[in-house]
């Protein structure tokens, strides 16, 4: 039994999923909230959902969170990415396929654990459209954004 693991642990897997292996810690989790009141929209990101408790109290008040089925999504993270890597890869909109001058964003992901990308409700068919695309990407996609920031990574 010994001899199989220690064969498989020396037998490097270049599998897609044997590659994507060491990033299995990664998750970046996310969360859409709405008020339609004020009318505007937050899709929030984070590595670990217990950072949600942070979140400001202007947005935990007045915003409602939008359920997994509102969303028409199968999960609501993104396996092996971290919230750090989508936004190296994807940019500052972290993916949202949004123009900057229609967006706020708020990096609090050193402090507080958590990136708010803040837009009007105006736009909540593209903002969702960019969220299902980004909860569904594809294990080569995936890996396509571990490997634009692995230089990064390692210059740290």
């Amino acid at each position: 039994m010994r001899k199989k693991l220690k064969d498989k642990l020396l037998n490097k897997d270049d599998t897609l999923f044997g590659l994507l292996l060491p990033y299995k810690q990664n998750n970046t989790y996310v969360r859409v909230l709405l008020n339609e009141d004020v009318g505007e929209l937050v899709v929030a990101l984070t590595e670990n959902p217990k950072f949600w408790i942070n979140l400001p109290s202007e947005i935990t008040s007045s915003f409602r969170s939008m359920k997994r089925l509102e969303i028409n999504a199968e999960k609501m993270f993104i396996k092996y990415i971290s919230p750090e890597q989508l936004i190296r890869a994807a940019g500052a909109t972290a993916g949202i396929n949004l123009a900057m001058d229609k967006i706020k964003t708020e990096n609090l992901l050193d402090e507080k654990g958590y990136y708010l990308v803040k837009t009007s409700t105006r736009y909540l068919n593209r903002v969702l459209s960019s969220i299902k695309k980004l909860l569904s990407l594809s294990p080569s996609k995936k890996y396509e954004i571990i490997e634009k920031c692995i230089p990064n990574e390692q210059g740290q």
